[in-house]
């Protein structure tokens, strides 16, 4: 069984500065791995207010060097490691977020990087195994020009795709065919675009074109919240025929024969915006 966690839901600076919705990037379980995907701030906390023990996790993926998605990844480290005292654990990490680029700083300290068992420096074309999950980097188009995306494979539970911040560039599709659950950011609504991002009318584009069975908006901005991710994932869903679910904080999906939905108790990613 796979189990993919939300442990929240927003993205760009002034919902992660605001917190209206969580940014503490998405766990990844099965039998043998226990990833973290983007530790953005709060990625620890809400790990533990989710019952999620920051030192059971073995391996660290780290799309590219924004606050949004890198803060908490220092922190997350020291806990795979047990503070530093055991060699344990894989940190995937953009070039960026290892060495800094032309754009960006680096995000992982020197301390920090000599902690893990191992490191890679995820680049386009490369492909690793954790656990029994095979994992190929892919390309995507953002700010930080060593942004990179995943595709995850497994024996038992098939393959998910998870694309950070990026626009829609030709042959991003290519990478994604064939998944059975597809994760994008999706920062802006309809109709209002941001280079560097996806808007729902990207996130549309390429579900018609990827196929996947689900499809999953999260990673989202201030304009979605107040437009509402809700009905932005009915927009697509219409118009695709694609199930599509907005991600909540908290929601958990099991990657089974039949992938599954449960709905989170706590609705604060919304509702604390939404005013409910």
């Amino acid at each position: 069984m796979v189990e993919i966690i939300f442990l929240g839901t927003g993205g760009g600076r002034f919902a992660t500065i605001t917190q209206r919705a969580k940014t503490g990037g998405i766990r990844v379980l099965s039998k043998e791995a226990n990833m973290h995907i983007d530790p953005g701030p709060g990625a620890l906390i809400y790990s533990l207010e989710q019952g999620l023990n920051p030192q059971k996790i073995n391996a660290i993926l780290i799309s590219h060097s924004h606050l949004d998605h890198t803060n908490d990844a220092c922190i997350l480290i020291e806990a795979m490691t047990k503070g530093g005292r055991t060699k344990r654990g894989t940190l995937v990490a953009a070039h960026s977020v290892l060495e800094g680029n032309e754009v960006c700083d680096r995000a992982i300290s020197k301390y920090h990087r000599q902690l893990p068992e191992k490191v890679i420096d995820a680049k386009v074309g490369m492909k690793f195994n954790i656990g029994a999950f095979n994992i190929e980097v892919g390309k995507a188009v953002h700010a930080d020009p060593d942004t990179v995306g995943f595709r995850f494979e497994t024996q038992d539970a098939g393959s998910f795709g998870y694309l950070p911040d990026s626009e829609y560039f030709s042959g991003l599709s290519d990478f994604f065919e064939g998944v059975r659950l597809l994760i994008l950011s999706v920062l802006r609504p309809s109709g209002q675009p941001w280079k560097g991002h996806m808007t729902t009318d990207d996130a549309a584009r390429i579900a018609e074109e990827v196929k996947p069975d689900v499809l999953v908006i999260t990673h989202f901005g201030m304009l979605m919240l107040l437009r509402d991710p809700n009905r932005e994932a009915k927009i697509i869903e219409k118009k695709t025929g694609i199930h599509t679910i907005a991600a909540k904080y908290g929601m958990r999906i099991d990657l089974s024969e039949k992938i599954q939905t449960v709905e989170p108790k706590d609705q604060t990613d919304l509702s604390l915006f939404m005013g409910a």
